[in-house]
C-alpha cells in the first residue's frame, strides 16, 4: 500500500463514519430533543446551533483517529514493510483487526464530549427547563447503541479491503492476539439496537403524552423526521451487520467453489474477529494441511505408479526367472538320480573290489608263508652244502693220508657212504624244493617269471648232485672193493674229491644266490602286502564313501523334488504378484488422475 492509498482510505473511512455521525446520529438526536421537549422554532435554532458547534468541536477525536490510523496503515508501504520483521507484520494485522473494536472507544468519548457541549452552550441562547434538558439524558440510549454498531461494522468493512491484501493474508495470527466480537454478540447488539431505538423513542414521547407534559400534535413535523431518520439509522445498521456477514460469507463460498474445482492455493481472508472471520484462518490452516496432503498423496501415487511399473517389470522378470529355474530344477533332478544310479553302481563295485582286494591280500600272505618255507629251506641246504664241502675238504685230506693209512681209508668211506646218502636225500629235496618253487612260481603269473627260472637252475643243480651222488656212490663201491688197490686210484679218488667239492662250493654259492631272492622275494611280498592293506583300507573308505554319496544324493534328490515344487507354488505367487502388479499399476493412475483434480 502506497502512502496515497493509504490516505485515501483513511479518507473514506472517516467521511464514511462522520456522515453516519453527522447526517443519521445528530439530526436524529437534535430532532427527538426538539419533539420531546417540545421546542419552539427559536430554541430549535438555537440547539441546531449549538449542536452544530459541539460536533466541529468534536472533530478533534476524529483528527486523532485519522493520525492513528494513518500510523499504523504506514507500516504497509513498501519501505517500511521490508523493514518490519514476522512478529512485526503480525502485530500490524493484529492491530488492524482490533482497530473496529478501538474505534468504539473514539466514538464514545466523541460523543460524551459532544452531548454535555451541546447542552452547555444551549445556554448561551436559552435556559432550559427541565423536561427540556431531559432528553439529552435519553441520548446515550438512543444513540450509542446503533451509532456504535454502524462504526463497527463501516469500519470492518473498510479495512477488510487492507486485511484482504496479500501482504497481510498470510500472516499466521494467534487467537488470543484477537479481541473476539462474536455472531451472537453482533447480532444481539444489533437487534437490542433496533429495539431499544424506538421504544425509548416512543415511550419517552408516550410518557410525555399520558402525564400531559407535551401534545404530540405540536410537534407532529419534528416527530415525523424523527421516525424518518430512526428508520434510515435502522436500516443502515442492519444492512452494516448484513454486510459484514455476507462478505464473509461470500468469501467462504469463493473459497468452496475453488476447492470444489480442485483449487488448493487458496487463502481465505480473515477481516472479521466474529465465528466467520475465525473459521476463515480454521479454513485457511484445513486447506493448508490439505495442501499438503494432497500433494504428498500425489508425490506417493506418483512414486506408487512408477514401483508398481518396476514392480510389473520385475515380477514379469522373475517369472520368466521362476520358470527358468524350474526346467533347471527338473534338469538338475533328473541328472542327481542319474548321480545317484552312478553312485549306486560305484558302490557296488567298491564292495566287490574290497571283496576281491581282501581274497588277493589272503593269497598274498599265503603266497608270503610258502616264500618262508622255501627260504628256509634253502637255508638248510646251504648248510648241508657247507658240511659236504668241509666233508670233502676232509675227505681230500684223509686221501692224503690213505697212503699210510689203508684202514682209515675204509672208515672214511664208510663215511663217505653216508655223506653220500645225505647228498642223495638233499638232492631229492632239492628237487621237491625246485618242483615246489616252480609250482609257486606258476601260480604267481608275472611276478614268479623270475623265480621260475631260479627254481629249474635249483632243479638242474638238484639232478647234476644227484648225479654226482650217485658216482660218489660208485666211486666209493669201487673204492671199497679197491681197498686193496686203493693206493693206485688214490689218486683218481682225490680227483674225485675234488670235484666234489668244487660243485658243493657252486651248489653253496647258487643256494646263497637263491636264498638272496627269496629274502627279496619276502621283502616285495611284505610290501605287496602293505599295498594290498592300504588298497583293503581305500576301498573300505571308497565303500564307505560312496554309501554316504549315496544316500546324500537320495537326500539332495529329494531337496530338489521339494525345490521344484515351491519353484512351482512360487512361479504361481508370482504370476498372482503379476496380476496384481497390473492392478496396482491401474489404481495408481487412476489416484493419480483423481488427486491431479486437486490444483496445488
Amino acid at each position: 500500500m502506497t502512502r496515497g492509498e493509504s490516505r485515501k482510505l483513511r479518507w473514506r473511512l472517516t467521511l464514511g463514519l462522520e456522515l453516519l455521525t453527522s447526517v443519521l446520529a445528530v439530526p436524529l438526536a437534535v430532532l427527538f430533543i426538539i419533539a420531546a421537549g417540545a421546542y419552539d422554532f427559536n430554541k430549535a435554532i438555537a440547539l441546531i446551533g449549538s449542536s452544530t458547534i459541539a460536533l466541529l468541536s468534536s472533530y478533534f477525536f476524529p483528527t486523532v483517529r485519522f493520525l492513528y490510523l494513518g500510523k499504523l496503515l504506514s507500516n504497509l508501504e513498501p519501505a517500511n514493510w521490508e523493514k518490519l520483521n514476522t512478529k512485526g507484520k503480525v502485530e500490524v494485522k493484529r492491530k488492524l483487526l482490533n482497530f473496529p473494536l478501538l474505534n468504539s472507544g473514539f466514538y464514545l468519548i466523541q460523543w460524551s464530549y459532544g452531548i454535555p457541549t451541546a447542552w452547555k452552550l444551549m445556554h448561551f441562547f436559552f435556559i432550559p427547563q427541565f423536561f427540556e434538558s431531559a432528553p439529552f439524558l435519553l441520548l446515550p440510549l438512543i444513540i450509542y447503541p446503533t451509532l456504535g454498531i454502524s462504526h463497527f461494522f463501516l469500519t470492518e468493512s473498510v479495512l477488510a479491503e487492507v486485511l484482504e491484501s496479500d501482504r497481510l493474508n498470510g500472516l499466521p495470527l494467534e487467537e488470543k492476539d484477537i479481541r473476539k466480537v462474536s455472531i451472537f454478540a453482533r447480532i444481539i447488539s444489533t437487534i437490542a439496537s433496533i429495539t431499544l431505538l424506538p421504544v425509548v423513542i416512543f415511550g419517552y414521547l408516550l410518557l410525555e403524552e399520558t402525564s400531559g407534559w407535551l401534545k404530540l400534535g405540536d410537534v407532529t413535523l419534528a416527530l415525523s423526521l424523527t421516525i424518518l431518520f430512526m428508520v434510515i439509522t435502522l436500516t443502515i445498521s442492519s444492512y452494516l451487520l448484513a454486510a459484514s456477514i455476507r462478505r464473509n460469507s461470500k468469501n467462504m463460498m469463493n473459497a468452496f467453489v475453488e476447492m470444489s474445482q480442485g483449487e488448493l492455493d487458496i487463502l481465505l481472508p480473515m477481516v472479521s474477529t466474529d465465528e466467520l472471520g475465525r473459521s476463515s484462518k480454521m479454513l485457511n490452516d484445513f486447506v493448508k494441511r490439505l495442501r499438503i496432503v494432497v500433494k504428498t498423496v500425489m508425490k506417493e501415487s506418483e512414486k506408487l505408479s512408477q514401483s508398481s511399473k518396476v514392480l510389473e517389470e520385475r515380477t514379469k522378470d522373475l517369472s520368466l526367472k521362476m520358470q527358468e529355474q524350474a526346467a533347471s530344477t527338473e534338469q538338475m533332478s533328473s541328472g542327481v538320480e542319474e548321480i545317484a544310479a552312478s553312485i549306486q553302481s560305484t558302490s557296488s563295485r567298491a564292495e566287490s573290489q574290497s571283496d576281491t582286494v581282501e581274497q588277493a591280500s589272503a593269497s598274498l600272505a599265503e603266497l608270503e608263508d610258502r616264500i618262508r618255507n622255501v627260504h628256509t629251506s634253502l637255508m638248510d641246504t646251504k648248510n648241508d652244502a657247507e658240511r659236504m664241502r668241509l666233508e670233502t675238504s676232509n675227505g681230500e685230506s684223509a686221501l692224503q693220508s690213505t697212503r699210510d693209512a689203508m684202514a682209515e681209508i675204509e672208515s672214511n668211506t664208510a663215511k663217505m657212504e653216508a655223506s653220500v646218502n645225505v647228498i642223495h636225500e638233499i638232492t631229492d629235496r632239492i628237487g621237491l624244493l625246485s618242483l615246489n618253487a616252480a609250482i609257486e612260481a606258476a601260480r604267481a603269473g608275472e611276478a614268479g617269471k623270475g623265480f621260475a627260472v631260479v627254481a629249474q637252475e635249483i632243479s638242474k643243480l638238484g639232478e647234476q648232485t644227484q648225479e654226482n651222488a650217485k658216482r660218489i656212490r660208485a666211486t666209493l663201491a669201487e673204492a671199497v672193493k679197491a681197498t686193496n688197490s686203493g693206493r693206485e686210484v688214490l689218486g683218481n679218488t682225490e680227483v674225485a674229491f675234488r670235484r666234489i667239492g668244487d660243485t658243493a662250493q657252486n651248489t653253496s654259492e647258487r643256494i646263497l644266490q637263491v636264498s638272496s631272492l627269496s629274502e627279496s622275494q619276502l621283502v616285495a611280498s611284505a610290501q605287496v602286502k602293505n599295498a594290498f592293506s592300504e588298497l583293503i583300507r581305500s576301498a573300505d573308505e571308497i565303500r564307505n564313501h560312496t554309501k554316504e554319496q549315496s544316500q546324500t544324493s537320495l537326500e539332495f534328490s529329494k531337496t530338489i523334488g521339494s525345490i521344484s515344487e515351491a519353484t512351482e507354488f512360487l512361479n504361481g505367487i508370482v504370476n498372482d504378484i503379476d496380476s496384481l502388479a497390473e492392478k496396482l499399476a491401474h489404481q495408481a493412475s487412476s489416484l493419480k488422475k483423481e488427486v491431479e483434480f486437486f490444483k496445488t
